[in-house]
């Protein structure tokens, strides 16, 4: 998705990443295998998905200075729908003004 939204309008502020929760390191590895979005690591002194109330699997939508503005899920909207990949693309879109 990253790189469509690239491809479509070079300029994009949007940046997509994963935030990996604190206490699940080890799988590290396997989670970037093949993939090419940055994973950072949560730990128990930043607690980003406890300030943010993340859910596993929420893509959390932020504004410029790490606010959230909205969640999507992604075991209750699976991305290999068109439908829901299209969805979210255009949140991402909309909440940059793009």
């Amino acid at each position: 998705m990253q790189a469509e939204i690239l491809a479509d309008n070079p300029s994009s502020k949007i940046r997509i990443l994963a935030i990996n929760d604190a206490g699940y390191e080890a799988g590290n590895a396997l989670a970037v295998e093949g993939r090419t979005i940055p994973l950072l690591q949560d730990t128990p002194e930043a607690a980003v998905w406890t300030s943010w109330g993340i859910e596993y699997r929420d893509v959390v939508i932020l504004d410029g200075e790490n606010n959230a503005l909205g969640v999507f899920n992604l075991t209750d909207r699976n991305l290999a729908v068109r439908a829901e990949y299209d969805a979210l693309l255009d949140f991402l879109r909309l909440k940059a003004g793009e």
